[in-house]
């Protein structure tokens, strides 16, 4: 995975300036160990990411905020919070970018995005408050990178000339000019330079042709932003077209920095599912299920073999009787020695082939009836010795069950486990973006167009009513109480399938869906109907209102779809038809029997399932399991379609 060059930074800062400069810091966080970001108010958010020896860029994607700030974290935090932003700079081309901050007085962030890089806050004169790693010292004035000849730097062939040696002249341009390998070999493939040739066997027209093919690339007059992706999986991030991916799918994007952004991201997420996979605790969890089904495998077979044996002694009592009394006999006058050898003897003729040997230490012998060895003790009577394998047989049972409720445990501590981690792959990124002023409310778009409001709450039920219900809406609820006080924005103008879907809005999030009522009645009135103050007499709960006059009513089946709005990086939620216009993915949801919190994992995870290779990550930053959350009916749910 590349670091940015010196081109990205270069772009990325003149499409970023006129948005960052002027906001002022809000909050400052260290991903460790080698990300900052920087959250910034101005024209809306913005939240810049620094990530040393690799790139600096906004993100429409950022991370979960760290459980606990870094000290790094906390010493940015203290310079730099309320501070506004007055520079963005590169330095020399080079890939270092400098952030002036100015507060009290004038901080500095300085961004190695080079080699291994570093994140460093100076004073205004560059003197070292702190750098994230301690290849600077706290005190010393910050000292640059040497400068070296940059593309910029090369007007003619004469300019170039004076740099080149007797190399190669793809490594003379991609080491003395600081293009890599890969821009280094666009330039000549584009210039239609061998790049094998020897620098010094240059003629002046093919040095002139380097030269402008070296404009055109670094001074472009128009970028073309896009990821260059094979099967689904990101492969490179670039401002204009390669002829080296002449041949690759390509997504483009309005900024270069989306693009950026949207690569980074998507490899984020790519890490964090390889974690997960690798978590410590499922891990551990795992083995020791595994090593419980084990002993539990091992004590049902115990079990079973011990009351098989109990069983066979009393089904070959007989012969079993007579084995028994013949060893007893003979212990009376011959010793343990003896009898092996008397044993040998005989097994060698052909007989005494079922005695499979003797035990001295235990007084037994043991013997062995239809495939199974019996142990016969000389000092038990045979009911005895049948009664001791019964006896084992019992406690492998007594294991068994115990070992059954340690194994249940076990899974539902996975479960646990492996919807805790779940839930932080699925919110380990997330989108960042303006929120519209219905959005703390229920809201919903119909399949035409209107905007759809509700409460959450009492208090939401009645801020709706009083700030949001204008002369042109309708206003909906259902006849049970405990629902969404439903507003269909301009509905008196809205066409009978927005009314309809209005309807099904305040079906869905009322007490019919959290009561298993698969539909239901919804009535719908004009604003002039809906009085917020009690008959005289008579008492109003919080959130309720009081309706005077004829109700239209709409019978709605309780079906509902949460989807993702890609373009306009949301989750949207409600009656199927709207989801399914204004979304690129989504799930269709009924009653069903999976409770609210786990609902809200499945929901997520099964959207970031129909994406694309290419959406997952965006999909994934923006259907958080608490953004679905907000969406979810109340009660339990389940999935019935995915697209």
């Amino acid at each position: 995975m590349r670091s940015m060059s010196s081109l990205d930074i270069s772009i990325v800062l003149r499409e970023i300036e006129e948005d960052v400069i002027g906001a002022r810091v809000d909050k400052v966080y260290h991903h460790v160990p080698n990300e900052i970001r920087i959250k910034l108010r101005g024209k809306g958010r913005i939240d810049l990411v620094i990530e040393a020896g690799t790139r600096f860029h906004p993100t429409q994607f950022p991370k979960e905020a760290p459980r606990f700030p870094s000290s790094f974290a906390m010493l940015l935090r203290k310079h730099l919070e309320n501070a506004r932003l007055t520079a963005v700079e590169q330095h020399d081309f080079d890939r270092v970018v400098i952030l002036t901050f100015e507060r009290e007085e004038r901080k500095r962030v300085v961004a190695e995005l080079f080699s291994k890089g570093n994140v460093i806050l100076t004073d205004e004169n560059y003197r070292v408050i702190m750098p994230l790693k301690h290849t600077v010292r706290v005190g010393e004035t910050y000292r640059f990178p040497e400068k070296r000849v940059t593309p910029l730097d090369i007007e003619s062939a004469e300019d170039l000339r004076g740099i080149l040696d007797d190399r190669e002249i793809v490594r003379v341009i991609a080491s003395k000019l600081g293009t890599g390998g890969l821009y280094a070999e666009e330039i000549l493939q584009r210039a239609g330079v061998d790049k094998s040739k020897k620098a010094g066997e240059l003629e002046d027209e093919e040095l002139e042709r380097i030269v402008m093919e070296m404009r055109r690339l670094f001074r472009p007059e128009e970028i073309r932003p896009h990821i260059v992706h094979e099967n689904g999986k990101y492969l490179d991030y670039q401002p204009v077209e390669l002829l080296k991916y002449s041949g690759y799918e390509k997504k483009y994007f309005e900024k270069y920095w989306m693009a950026i952004d949207s690569f980074f991201s998507a490899k984020t997420v790519e890490r964090v599912e390889e974690r997960e996979k690798k978590s410590e605790v499922l891990e551990r969890l795992n083995a020791r299920l595994k090593s419980q089904i084990e002993a539990k495998e091992r004590f049902e077979r115990e079990m079973e073999l011990n009351r098989r044996i109990g069983d066979l002694i009393y089904e070959n009592y007989t012969k079993i009787e007579a084995i028994h009394s013949a060893f007893l006999k003979a212990r009376e006058s011959r010793g343990w020695d003896e009898i092996e050898k008397i044993i040998r003897e005989q097994q060698r003729a052909g007989k005494l082939k079922e005695v499979k040997g003797v035990v001295p230490r235990e007084n037994a012998v043991d013997v062995e009836v239809d495939g199974h060895v019996i142990r016969l003790w000389l000092n038990r009577s045979i009911p005895e010795i049948a009664e001791e394998y019964y006896s084992r047989a019992k406690r492998f049972r007594e294991k068994l069950e115990g070992v059954l409720k340690a194994i249940e445990k076990t899974k539902e501590e996975l479960k646990r486990a492996e919807e805790v981690e779940e839930r932080k792959m699925l919110s380990s990124i997330r989108v960042a973006r303006k929120r519209e002023w219905y959005e703390r409310y229920r809201w919903y778009v119909t399949s035409e167009g209107f905007l759809v409001i509700g409460g959450r709450n009492a208090e939401m039920n009645e801020e709706v009513v009083s700030k949001h219900m204008e002369r042109r809406d309708l206003f909906f609820h259902t006849e049970m109480p405990g629902g969404s006080a439903t507003i269909l924005k301009n509905g008196q103008e809205a066409g009978e399938r927005s009314i309809r879907e209005a309807a099904e809005f305040a079906g869905i999030y009322s007490a019919l869906w959290k009561e298993g009522k698969h539909s239901g009645d919804v009535y719908y009135v004009k604003p002039e109907q809906v009085k917020r103050a009690a008959r005289p007499g008579e008492y109003l709960p919080k959130g309720s209102f009081f309706i005077e006059g004829k109700r239209n009513y709409v019978t709605v089946e309780m079906k509902a779809a949460i989807g993702v709005d890609i373009s306009n990086l949301r989750l949207l939620g409600g009656p199927v038809e709207g989801v399914r216009k204004h979304c690129d993915h989504y799930v269709v949801i009924e009653i069903g029997d999976v409770d609210f919190n786990q609902f809200s994992i499945q929901v997520a995870k099964k959207l970031v399932e129909v994406a694309g290779d290419e959406e997952k990550h965006i999909v994934r930053s923006i259907a958080t399991p608490d953004e679905v959350a907000k969406f979810l009916p109340p009660g339990r749910s389940r999935i019935v379609e995915a697209k």
